[in-house]
């Protein structure tokens, strides 16, 4: 794994950027301050434990800051040596006099871009070299070497005292690191989902990006920068799989009522009983699934509290396998993030006047008298029918089988059209 001291001040940046390398397979040092960078070159590079191959600097925010750092790198035995990359800015592409030579990338850049100029840097320091060994590092003897330094520093160790210490713990079967341990973590308000998600669809990565606050989460399945499946629990807003049955016509609700009445004694997803019990095909069952996932990722792209994590998996769970193998209805992770972001403007624009779930709305009467009944289309006619003085959004969203966000959408067109208004209750005197 070869290992990539990156120099950036801005903490948010270089924490999306460290997840991208991480998941390309790089080993990832990160300074945020130029002391920071000087000691972990000398513990880690090729003066230390020759953990690190290449040098990353971000010199688009303080171009200043990223010279003396370059310049304090240079002067640590090897230093010298190490390939470089820039990150620079549009405005100013050749940030650090003297440094013109070093290969360069321009923000705001991809991951798959970032790995590409990191990965051809080390191809070129190899070939300069004539040997490729400087990328070939193995993790579990790196590691080894670092642990031996810290706790034995007065201590040499022979290169085949360590290889014969790193091949015992390979064959120690007790020691296997866990498949499902995540690999990246955040808290939501230091990064954006959106960016977060945007990354992992990039990089093409197959895992399960988990989204947590309180006692609701949600789980996005990725795999080649797709959304395979969905789920989500403790949310106010109806994104159960029931949901999409029912609007996508494939079940009247009534019928699905009726169908999950009785709990199922092997506690299978609802999706595989109805796909056992005939009432969808396996395509159908595919578009449910895209909807669904559609869905919940909007709703998901609205917190803006809570932590994430992404975990990799070597195998699709079994109900996304089961859509993926149709092959005819894919959700992309762009074309996810497109609606959900379409849903943060409309969002933005409703304002405070956006309905609250909780909120009761009456109908003007008098107003949608005047209304002849073809004004309206099918779905605002529905949720109007329902606004009564009793029926909150929720309530609203349940019966309809749609989405609470789509309910109150409907609902502050109606009370700009002065159709229904909000009920006010009477304060106590």
């Amino acid at each position: 794994m070869p290992g990539i001291l990156y120099y950036d001040p801005n903490t948010t940046a270089a924490r999306l950027a460290t997840a991208g390398l991480r998941l390309a397979g790089f080993q990832v040092f990160n300074a945020h301050a130029l002391a920071e960078a000087v000691e972990l070159c000398k513990k880690h590079g090729p003066a230390g434990d020759r953990s690190v191959n290449a040098l990353l600097l971000d010199a688009a925010s303080d171009p200043v800051a990223a010279a003396a750092v370059l310049k304090a790198l240079v002067q640590i035995p090897g230093g010298a040596q190490l390939p470089g990359i820039l990150l620079v800015s549009r405005s100013n592409p050749t940030p650090i006099p003297g440094a013109e030579g070093l290969p360069s990338l321009r923000r705001p850049f991809s991951t798959p871009a970032l790995v590409k100029v990191v990965h051809e840097a080390l191809e070129d320091q190899a070939g300069a070299s004539g040997s490729s060994s400087r990328i070939s590092v193995d993790l579990a003897v790196t590691r080894l070497k670092q642990l031996l330094f810290e706790h034995f520093p007065g201590q040499d160790f022979t290169e085949a005292e360590i290889e014969h210490f790193a091949k015992a713990l390979r064959s120690d079967d007790e020691l296997a690191l866990p498949s499902d341990r995540p690999v990246i973590r955040g808290a939501l308000g230091a990064a954006r989902l959106e960016a977060v998600l945007e990354m992992l669809g990039n990089s093409g990565v197959r895992g399960v990006l988990k989204v947590e606050e309180g006692n609701r989460w949600g789980k996005l399945h990725l795999d080649a920068g797709r959304i395979r499946l969905a789920e989500v629990k403790g949310t106010e807003e109806d994104l159960k799989l029931g949901r999409f049955v029912v609007e996508g016509g494939f079940m009247r609700d009534e019928q699905l009522e009726a169908f999950i009445v009785g709990k199922d004694p092997e506690q299978r997803p609802l999706g595989t009983r109805l796909l056992e019990a005939g009432f969808i095909s396996a395509a159908d069952l595919a578009q449910i699934v895209v909807d669904q996932a559609r869905a919940v990722t909007s709703h998901l792209l609205t917190w803006k509290a809570g932590t994430f994590t992404f975990t990799p998996t070597t195998e699709l769970d079994p109900m996304a396998a089961a859509a993926q193998a149709q092959g005819r209805t894919e959700l992309l992770v762009s074309e996810a993030l497109l609606d959900g972001l379409r849903l943060l403007d409309e969002t933005t624009v409703m304002g405070p006047h956006m309905p609250d779930v909780e909120d009761v709305y009456l109908r003007v009467d008098e107003q949608v008298a005047k209304l002849a009944r073809e004004a309206l289309p099918r779905d605002e006619l529905a949720v109007l029918e329902l606004v009564n003085g009793r029926n909150s959004v929720k309530e609203i969203a349940r019966k309809t089988r749609t989405g609470t966000f789509a309910v109150a959408r409907v609902i502050y067109r109606h009370a700009k059209a002065n159709l229904v208004r909000k009920r006010v209750m009477p304060v106590a005197v």
